[in-house]
């Protein structure tokens, strides 16, 4: 593999998502920088003998951080690894090895993976018709922390957990955009599916970056859950 091989792998994808180094010398033309997000999540540089779950993965690029720090990645997406940048990443960085499914997070239990250390969850809550089913299908995979970003607009109901919702394309010409919650709206569902909140802060103007850590000890947010989602007992 060369420079040049790699480019024009890099060109036989219609869009990426990340803008990163796929290769030595070779950049991808993504739609944003994540490097600002990794350097929010703080991650410590060795994480030998941690599993880790990327949920809505896309290029691949989280995932890739985390298993060049030694984890053991899981990745999923509903789309297969050929349907965007992934299996380029893939056939980029052959000495990295990441188990890929193809699966809506909703589906995420019927697979039996287990638990894990690290659940990184970017971009990806505001994109579920039910953000709270997301989130507890997320806490039933965590056992250790949680690395969410998301849109978050604070401008209405400042002092309420709320979320705005967005009809059709209204949000950005995309169909598979549905809400927009404010802080409080995002923290108070993180508590109620079971996790605790320990640190946060905006990262645009409106966009919020979590991290939580599972609470084992949270009986109350389990009950809710099951008054909620019976059948995920």
């Amino acid at each position: 593999m060369d420079a040049d091989h790699a480019r024009d792998l890099v060109r036989s994808i219609d869009y990426w998502h990340h803008r990163f180094e796929v290769f030595p010398g070779v950049i991808t033309p993504g739609a944003y920088d994540p490097r600002p997000l990794l350097d929010l999540a703080r991650l410590p540089a060795d994480l030998r003998g941690r599993r880790a779950l990327d949920v809505g993965t896309s290029d691949g690029y989280f995932a890739l951080e985390l298993a060049r720090r030694g984890a053991e990645v899981t990745a999923i997406d509903y789309r297969e690894k050929t349907g965007h940048g992934f299996a380029v990443m893939e056939a980029l960085n052959p000495d990295v090895r990441i188990a890929y499914h193809t699966v809506n997070l909703y589906d995420l239990p019927a697979l039996g993976l287990g638990e894990f250390d690290i659940v990184w969850f970017m971009g990806v809550l505001y994109h579920l018709p039910d953000m709270i089913r997301g989130l507890h299908v997320v806490r039933q995979a965590c056992r250790g922390e949680l690395y969410l970003e998301t849109r978050c607009e604070n401008d209405f109901a400042k002092k309420v957990s709320a979320a705005r919702y967005y009809a059709r394309d209204s949000l950005g010409g995309d169909l598979s955009n549905f809400w927009a919650p404010n802080r409080l709206c995002v923290l108070d569902m993180l508590t109620d599916t079971g996790f605790t909140p320990e640190r946060d802060e905006a990262w645009t103007r409106d966009r919020l970056f979590v991290k939580a850590r599972a609470n084992a000890g949270d009986q109350l947010a389990g009950r809710k859950m099951k008054y909620g989602y019976g059948l995920f007992d």
